[in-house]
């Protein structure tokens, strides 16, 4: 894999683009942006973060808190609207942004939760914790993924059937 990713990759430096420019690449279609974006994030001391974008090759990118945060938004908002009307606490964080109230409502639910300084971190990738706690409330979502990748994510969810509590 790696060889194919290498010998594929642009030679400019990974200082010439911006994680935005080359995440917009992939995204494209453009795989070479891998190895930039991988040194780049290396070079921002974020190597675990590296490896999740060289594991997945360009095929897929994982996705955020904030991705997430966005599709439970929608496929949980009967079971969110009166969670939301009762003004769950929001993460300081979150407060004033798009998805505050949801935000809320889904970690009151306890489909996710806050970090241990008491912040959401919506840019943060999801991690395998994420993912736990999500399969207890979503039987579809595989509880041994350590990411989740965002081709993935709407058909997730979309199939499964949620489990009350």
């Amino acid at each position: 894999m790696g060889s194919s990713l290498y010998s594929r990759a642009c030679t400019a430096s990974a200082n010439e683009f911006s994680r935005d420019n080359l995440l917009d690449g992939i995204k494209g279609g453009d795989i070479s942006m891998i190895v930039p974006l991988a040194a780049l994030l290396v070079s921002e001391g974020r190597a675990d973060l590296a490896e999740v974008y060289w594991e997945m090759e360009g095929r897929d990118l994982p996705v955020t808190r904030n991705d997430l945060l966005d599709v439970l938004s929608w496929f949980g908002r009967y079971e969110l609207y009166p969670i939301m009307a009762l003004n769950p606490t929001v993460p300081s964080d979150m407060e004033g942004t798009m998805h505050s109230d949801q935000c809320g409502a889904v970690c009151a639910l306890g489909w996710m939760t806050v970090r241990e300084d008491g912040l959401f971190h919506c840019e943060e990738l999801v991690s395998p914790a994420d993912i736990q706690i999500l399969s207890g409330f979503f039987p579809g979502v595989n509880s041994e993924m350590k990411y989740i990748p965002s081709g993935f994510l709407d058909s997730m969810l979309k199939t499964t059937t949620r489990v009350t509590r």
